[in-house]
């Protein structure tokens, strides 16, 4: 069986997720979710991450995207399955992995509809983004680089819309930092 040597393939999986402070907590959300309730619907009342506002949806992301313990618990779980309580330096996580590929092109990503989105949905979206990745411990340098990472197909693509300036500016707003515009910038690559 031969394959094209420069085509690498990797996991990714697609998930949901549900940050609360303590253990306890957890666990009476995880027999929620086990009695069939809805696990978008509990993110919404109770997740203290920013992702809250789309029912907990991490979209998909490959390894070394996420912290240590969330990463292990995403990438071992089934197609479909809840894991958790998960401990992490943020709280207590529960994690709904939707849906799993486990040999994707490391490049390709689902369509995110992000093209065809108004500019104040870009932003949001470009919140959000930001939001959760300093909530899983990243710099604000480190979250621009991300922004500009093939593996953030959805993040990547807001970039290009918006453009540099935005995304700088939204990810400054979001660590709470002031932005200094340089007088002279490098030329677009």
């Amino acid at each position: 069986m031969a394959t094209d040597k420069k085509e690498k393939r990797v996991k990714k999986v697609q998930a949901r997720h549900i940050l609360v402070g303590t253990k306890e907590k957890a666990e009476e959300l995880k027999k929620k979710i086990d009695d069939g309730e809805d696990f978008s619907k509990l993110a919404e009342e109770h997740s203290e991450c920013p992702s809250k506002k789309r029912g907990g949806d991490l979209g998909w992301f490959g390894k070394g995207a996420m912290v240590r313990p969330f990463e292990v618990a995403a990438f071992t779980a089934e197609e479909g399955e809840v894991v958790g309580p998960v401990k992490t330096e943020f709280g207590w996580h529960l994690i709904y992995v939707y849906e799993v590929q486990a040999d994707a092109n490391p490049d390709a990503g689902p369509p995110t509809g992000d093209e065809d989105a108004d500019e104040a949905t870009l932003r949001t979206v470009a919140e959000n983004y930001a939001h959760e990745f300093m909530m899983l411990g990243y710099t604000s340098k480190k979250v621009l680089s991300l922004f500009t990472s093939p593996h953030f197909k959805s993040a990547n693509a807001v970039y290009n819309i918006l453009g540099a300036d935005a995304i700088n500016a939204i990810i400054a707003q979001v660590f709470g930092q002031k932005i200094e515009t340089p007088e002279a910038k490098d030329p677009p690559a």
